[in-house]
């Protein structure tokens, strides 16, 4: 009998982790993913290209890149995944607001851009608003997925390394700058 009410409450259990999984739109342990973080020494070089950024500049270029995650967190985080799976739903409409106006996230980003001379910088900005954009043209969650990854990877792995407090430090590996040519940032560019 002790078994049998065992046995009951996993399957209970795992029947909720199942159903929770599909209601926030995508699995949980995608959600959980990530690769091993990036070697130290990759870090500290990605580091170094923001040492030649001007000081005055830094600070506020830092603070925009982790205002774009913190909007992609809000579009694509804690399960939000799931309400782009409608293509004509809200969701979609939602993506199109931060594309649209003075405060366009692809703006945004040639803003950054314009004051980085790090070509590997700018060609993981450029890929993120290229994804971002793609993702909206084309309803892909895998993009949307993939413009979310990459300015994670810039916000916690580059620009604000040492100052990240909280959140998850997952290292997703999609980054030119610190996976170079076979990074997924790089893929983007082919969807031009």
């Amino acid at each position: 009998m002790i078994r049998m009410k065992t046995f009951f409450i996993i399957m209970v259990y795992i029947v909720m982790l199942a159903f929770l999984s599909g209601c926030f739109g995508a699995p949980l342990v995608e959600e959980k993913g990530g690769k091993k973080p990036p070697a130290e020494e990759k870090v500290e070089e990605a580091q170094k290209e923001l040492n030649n950024i001007d000081l005055q500049q830094l600070s506020p270029i830092q603070e925009e890149v982790h205002q774009l995650h913190l909007i992609m967190n809000n579009l694509t985080g804690w399960g939000q995944l799931g309400k782009y799976k409608d293509k004509s739903g809200s969701g979609w409409n939602a993506i199109a607001s931060y594309l649209a106006g003075e405060n366009s996230l692809v703006d945004r980003v040639y803003d950054i851009t314009a004051k980085i001379d790090s070509q590997t910088l700018k060609q993981d900005l450029e890929a993120f608003a290229l994804a971002f954009e793609k993702a909206y043209e084309r309803k892909d969650i895998d993009l949307l997925l993939l413009a979310h990854r990459i300015v994670h990877d810039l916000d916690y792995w580059v620009f604000n390394y040492k100052t990240v407090s909280g959140g998850s430090r997952n290292y997703w590996g999609v980054t030119i700058t610190l996976e170079g040519d076979k990074a997924s940032a790089r893929e983007v560019f082919n969807l031009k």
